[in-house]
C-alpha cells in the first residue's frame, strides 16, 4: 500500500498575501483616526527581507439581520461602483485579453487534474467524508455533518470539478481551520482564551500611542468619549463576525453624520477613510474568503450578484463553501496537474496555503527565487510580483521583482514583463513568454527547481493587536498539516 501521509516542505521564504482576519480591535481607533497605521490593513505581512503588500477587502451588513440601518449608513453600493470602475481599467482589460488568448493551454490542466485525483461518485464521497469529518481534529458537529457534506459536494459540482478525495478532503480541512464549521464565524478565536474586550484594549493603547495628543483636542475628545460610551458595550457583546458588522455600520452611519460638524481636516479624514470602517470584516463565511476575491470569482463564473446578495449568500452554509471552492479551483487544478503523483499528496499543502495567503503565492515565490538567482539582486520573496492597491488591483508601478527581472533580461521590454506579471494571480502566467524564458535560463545555470515552495513570513502589527503577539505563518501550515494528515486517504468509502 502506498504511503499517503502528506509531508510539507517549508522553505526559508513564504508567500505573501495574508488571510484577511476580522479587525475588531481597530474599531475604536477607526472612529476618528481611520488613517492610523493600525487601521491600514487586515494583517501586515513582513518577509524576512522586506514588506509585502497585503490587500484588504470590503465588508457587508450582517446576513439575515432584520435590524434596519440608520440613516446615512454606508451601503455596499460604493464597493460595487469600484468594481464597475475596475472593469474599465486598461491593465485589467489587457489581462482579460491575455487570459482568453492563453485559455486553451490552461484548459488542458483540467484533463491532467482529473487523471491525477482519486475520483468518487456522490454517494461514495458522502460516505467517505462522513467517516472522519466529525472526528478530531476536524470536529464538525455531528448534528450538522450532513448539511456540511452536502455543501461541500454541491460546491465542488457547481464549480465544475470532479468529485474526488483530494478536493473534498481539502475543502473540509479549510472549513475546519477557517471557521470551525460555522457559517457566521466567531469574532474571536475561542482557543486564544481572549475576549473582544482584550482586543479593544490593545487597539486603544495603540491608538493613544499614535494619535493620543490629537484626540485630546476638542471637539474630538468629547466626540471620542461619546462614541466609546455609546458603542463599546455593543462591541464587547459581539459574538460573531456578523454581529461586528452590524455595529461597524452603525458607527459608520453616525460618524458620517457627525463629521459634518468636525473641523475641515477631521472631516476630510473621515470622508476619505469611511469605507475602511464599514469594511471592518474583510473576509466572509465558513471559508473566510476576501470579499474582493469573492466578487471576482463569481464574475469569472458569469454570475452577477449585487454586493449585498453576495454577502448574504456567503454567510449561508451552502454559499460560503460554494464561493470558497470557486476561489480554490484554479490553484487546485494547476497544482494537481503539475505536482500530483501516485502516493504523494503533498501538493495539497500548496493549494491550501495559497487559498489562505493569496492565489499562486507559493508558485510566485519560486519565480522570485529564480529572478533573485539570475539577477543577483536581493528582492523580497513574498509571492507578489507587482504592487497592488487596497482593492487588490495591480498598480502600474515598477516593483522590486520587476526591476530585478529586467536586470537579468535587459533585452526584454518593461511592458512585456509587466503584462506577464499581470497574470501572476492566474494559472495562465506559466504560459507567458516571460516565465518560459526565466525558467529555461534558470535551469541552464542552476538545474531543475520545484514548481512552487512554501515559505514563511512574520505576522505584523495588526496581528499583534488582534492576538497579543507576533508569530510566523507556519502556525497556519501546522493547522493544515494536522488536519490533512488525519484524513484516511486510503480508506474505502
Amino acid at each position: 500500500m502506498p504511503d499517503r501521509r502528506i509531508y510539507s516542505s517549508a522553505s526559508k521564504t513564504r508567500g505573501s498575501r495574508a488571510r484577511a482576519l476580522i479587525c475588531v480591535a481597530c474599531l475604536l481607533g477607526a472612529v476618528f483616526f481611520t488613517s492610523c497605521p493600525l487601521w491600514g490593513s487586515e494583517i501586515s505581512i513582513r518577509s524576512d527581507e522586506d514588506s509585502s503588500h497585503a490587500q484588504p477587502g470590503p465588508v457587508e451588513q450582517r446576513p439575515g439581520s432584520s435590524q434596519s440601518l440608520p440613516s446615512g449608513t454606508e451601503t455596499l453600493s460604493t464597493l460595487g461602483e469600484k468594481a464597475e470602475q475596475a472593469e474599465t481599467n486598461p491593465l485589467l482589460q489587457w489581462r482579460a485579453a491575455q487570459i482568453q488568448e492563453l485559455g486553451s493551454a490552461a484548459s488542458e490542466e483540467m484533463k491532467l487534474m482529473a487523471a491525477a485525483v482519486q475520483l468518487l461518485d456522490r454517494e461514495s464521497a458522502a460516505q467517505w467524508l462522513s467517516g472522519f469529518m466529525s472526528s478530531p481534529p476536524l470536529n464538525c458537529p455531528l448534528s450538522e455533518k450532513k448539511n456540511w457534506i452536502d455543501a461541500i459536494l454541491n460546491a465542488v459540482e457547481r464549480n465544475g470539478l470532479p468529485l474526488s478525495k483530494e478536493i473534498t478532503g481539502l475543502v473540509a480541512c479549510i472549513i475546519s481551520v477557517e471557521s470551525g464549521f460555522r457559517a457566521d464565524p466567531l469574532a474571536v478565536d475561542p482557543s486564544g482564551r481572549e475576549t473582544i474586550a482584550d482586543l479593544l484594549r490593545r487597539a486603544e493603547d495603540q491608538l493613544q500611542q499614535n494619535a493620543g495628543a490629537i484626540l485630546q483636542t476638542q471637539p474630538l475628545a468629547g466626540l471620542y468619549a461619546e462614541y466609546k460610551n455609546r458603542y463599546y458595550s455593543r462591541l464587547v457583546s459581539c459574538r460573531t463576525e456578523g454581529d461586528v458588522e452590524v455595529v461597524a455600520r452603525s458607527i459608520a452611519g453616525q460618524l458620517r453624520r457627525d463629521a459634518q460638524n468636525l473641523p475641515l481636516f477631521a472631516r476630510k479624514i473621515v470622508n476619505r477613510n469611511i469605507d475602511r470602517l464599514t469594511q471592518v470584516v474583510r473576509t466572509k463565511g465558513s471559508m473566510q474568503l476576501n470579499f474582493n476575491r469573492a466578487r471576482h470569482v463569481m464574475k469569472e463564473r458569469d454570475e452577477r450578484f449585487i454586493d449585498q446578495e453576495l454577502v448574504d449568500y456567503m454567510y449561508t452554509c451552502q454559499g460560503g463553501v460554494d464561493v470558497g471552492v470557486a476561489a480554490l479551483k484554479p490553484m487546485f487544478v494547476q497544482y494537481a496537474a503539475r505536482y500530483a503523483t501516485p502516493g504523494d499528496l503533498s501538493w495539497l499543502f500548496f493549494v491550501g496555503m495559497d487559498y489562505h495567503y493569496g492565489p499562486f503565492s507559493s508558485r510566485n515565490m519560486m519565480e522570485q527565487i529564480r529572478i533573485r538567482d539570475l539577477s543577483g539582486i536581493r528582492i523580497p520573496l513574498d509571492g507578489d510580483l507587482l504592487h497592488y492597491d487596497e482593492d487588490g488591483v495591480a498598480v502600474d508601478k515598477d516593483s522590486q521583482t520587476l526591476r530585478a527581472f529586467r536586470a537579468a533580461f535587459p533585452s526584454i521590454s518593461r511592458d512585456e514583463v509587466f503584462r506577464a506579471f499581470l497574470l501572476e494571480k492566474d494559472p495562465h502566467y506559466i504560459y507567458t513568454d516571460a516565465h518560459l524564458l526565466l525558467r529555461e535560463a534558470h535551469q541552464e545555470r542552476f538545474g531543475r527547481t520545484p514548481f512552487a515552495v512554501i515559505g514563511e513570513l512574520w505576522m505584523g502589527q495588526e496581528a499583534q493587536v488582534k492576538h497579543g503577539s507576533m508569530w510566523k505563518t507556519k502556525a497556519y501550515l501546522k493547522k493544515l498539516d494536522g488536519r490533512l494528515n488525519s484524513i484516511p486517504w486510503d480508506s474505502s468509502p
